[in-house]
Order: C-alpha cells, then sequence, then structure tokens
C-alpha cells in the first residue's frame, strides 16, 4: 500500500521536481525570473480560472477557508508557546514562526492533491492556498516586528499580492455570470487565461527543485527539529480537528489535512532575508522539511485509501 501510494501520487511529482533540480545543477537558469512568472502570471491565472469554473457551495468554501486560517494560526501559537518557554531571541522566533505557520501548499500542496483526489480536490486544495496565501502576506507585518523590521515592508507585500485581485475579479465575473460559455470577448479572453494556467503546476514543481538545488547548511538542530515536529505532524493534527470540528466532508477533510502536512513553503527563505530572520535556519528547514515529506506523505496518503 506505501508503495503504490508513493508510486501513483508521489512519484510523478518527484520526477518534476527533479527535472527542476538537475536543470539548475546543470544550467545557468534564472530562477528569480521563473519565480514571478509564477507569481505574478501562472499562479494568479490558475486561481482566477479555478474560482471561475468551481461549483462548490459557499459553506464549504467557508469552512475550508476557516481550517487554513485555523491551521497557521494554531502551529503559531504553539511555535510561538515554544519560542518563549526556551527563550528564545527575537530573529529565532520569527524564524521559527515563518517555518511553522507557512506550508508549501502552492508549489507542492496543488499538484499533489490534484495527482490524489483530482479535479475536486485541485479545486478545494486551491481554496486552502488562497487563504494560506492571505494569511501568510499580512502576519509578515506582525512576524516583521518581531524580527526587529520594518512593518511597512510587510503591509507594502500585500498591496503586490496578485492573488487577491485574481480572486476579486473572478467574484466579480462570477456575479455577473461571465462563464467559458458566454459567446463575446470576455469569453475568449477566459479561454486563453485557461490556457496560461494549465502551465502552472508543472513549472510551480519544477521552480520547486531549482530551489531545493541552491545549497543550504542545516543549522541549529534542536530548533529545526521543533519545526519539523510541529510543520509535519502538530499542523495536520490541527487540520484534522477543525475540519472534523466544522463538519467538512470526506474529500475536503482529506484535502485540508494533506495540505496542512506540506512542508515549510519555500518562499519563507525569501522573507528570513527581508526581515532578518535566520534564513540560513529557514534555508536548511525547507529542505528537512521537504525531504522528510516524501516519507510522511507516502505514509498518510496510504492511511487515507489512496
Amino acid at each position: 500500500m506505501l508503495i503504490r501510494a508513493f508510486i501513483d501520487v508521489l512519484l510523478p511529482i518527484v520526477v518534476v521536481v527533479l527535472v527542476g533540480y538537475v536543470l539548475k545543477r546543470f544550467l545557468p537558469v534564472d530562477t528569480r525570473s521563473l519565480n514571478r512568472m509564477s507569481m505574478y502570471v501562472l499562479s494568479p491565472a490558475l486561481i482566477f480560472i479555478t474560482i471561475i469554473k468551481i461549483q462548490i457551495p459557499g459553506t464549504e468554501v467557508l469552512r475550508i477557508s476557516l481550517t487554513s486560517v485555523a491551521v497557521c494560526l494554531g502551529s503559531g501559537l504553539i511555535a510561538y508557546a515554544i519560542a518563549r518557554l526556551r527563550k528564545t531571541d527575537a530573529p529565532s522566533m520569527a524564524a521559527l514562526l515563518l517555518t511553522t505557520m507557512f506550508m508549501n501548499s502552492g508549489n507542492y500542496g496543488l499538484p499533489t492533491a490534484n495527482f490524489a483526489f483530482g479535479q475536486a480536490g485541485l479545486d478545494r486544495a486551491l481554496l486552502y492556498f488562497i487563504a494560506q496565501a492571505i494569511m501568510a502576506q499580512t502576519l509578515t507585518i506582525a512576524i516583521a516586528q518581531a524580527g526587529n523590521s520594518n512593518w511597512r515592508t510587510g503591509f507594502k507585500q500585500i498591496l503586490k499580492m496578485p492573488p487577491i485581485y485574481a480572486v476579486c475579479v473572478a467574484l466579480v465575473l462570477r456575479w455577473l455570470g461571465v462563464s467559458f460559455d458566454t459567446p463575446n470577448v470576455l469569453g475568449s479572453l477566459l479561454h486563453g487565461i485557461d490556457l496560461i494556467s494549465q502551465a502552472t503546476l508543472p513549472l510551480l514543481l519544477m521552480l520547486l527543485g531549482m530551489q531545493l538545488a541552491q545549497e543550504t547548511v542545516i543549522e541549529d538542530v534542536p530548533l529545526t527539529s521543533i519545526a519539523v515536529i510541529i510543520r509535519l505532524f502538530a499542523s495536520p493534527l490541527i487540520a484534522y480537528g477543525v475540519a472534523v470540528a466544522l463538519q467538512l466532508d470526506a474529500l475536503a477533510t482529506n484535502v485540508v489535512v494533506l495540505q496542512a502536512s506540506m512542508p515549510t513553503a519555500v518562499n519563507m527563505v525569501l522573507y528570513s532575508l527581508e526581515f532578518n530572520a535566520r534564513p540560513k535556519f529557514v534555508a536548511g528547514t525547507v529542505v528537512i522539511t521537504t525531504l522528510l515529506s516524501v516519507v510522511t506523505l507516502t505514509i498518510l496518503l496510504t492511511v487515507m485509501g489512496v
């Protein structure tokens, strides 16, 4: 069963990630430009198209979003409490919050949900990801202050966040009744954006491989261990508890638990650099949680019966 779960769901993902890893190792690939294309074009396009197409009741959308927020805040509270007990300095506390609160629900989570649960799973995973992305951007203000940085930097990041605008425009078009069947320019534009969105998942996975190809060093093993336990074990338990409390159905519960089980988000390294929050520690935690997640996710998917 374990081998079947790995082959059916994770092996295709690992293959694409390895392609990105090898490309970065042997070719002068400009990952910065690819990251920007993903952030400003591909990911917003995928979010936009999903909201246009999605056929999920509003109450379920709300409950999935609330679960995402609860996982983020719950993981952060655990990390904060442990940091206070250990009398951790401000930069280390900020680094621990970054590595535990924000999971790789985009690059890694979306393709995994797609392979595991199909389009219905991907739709729900995107709802989780949107809420998580908004939380990640807004909470950078507080984390910036925790790391002794300027809160204005975090606020400016919120205004630059493309998914927010993609969500707003898509909701307005849905309210106006615009769809792929609309027989005018808008309908044709939707088909064009849909074509762009189809490139998102493969590029996100290759980008993950390219980012993992960067040289990293694991430092502060005790703090790294705490981050790993919270990110890969505590967060899924929080997600399951909230999903049960909110009475999510089996599919939605599996998706939110899967998303909560993802390793630390790669872009937290950028935030740690911006906020002087121990970037080497954050980068090392991203690598170790990503590598360990191949094992933990295989076990989780087997338990889910995938």
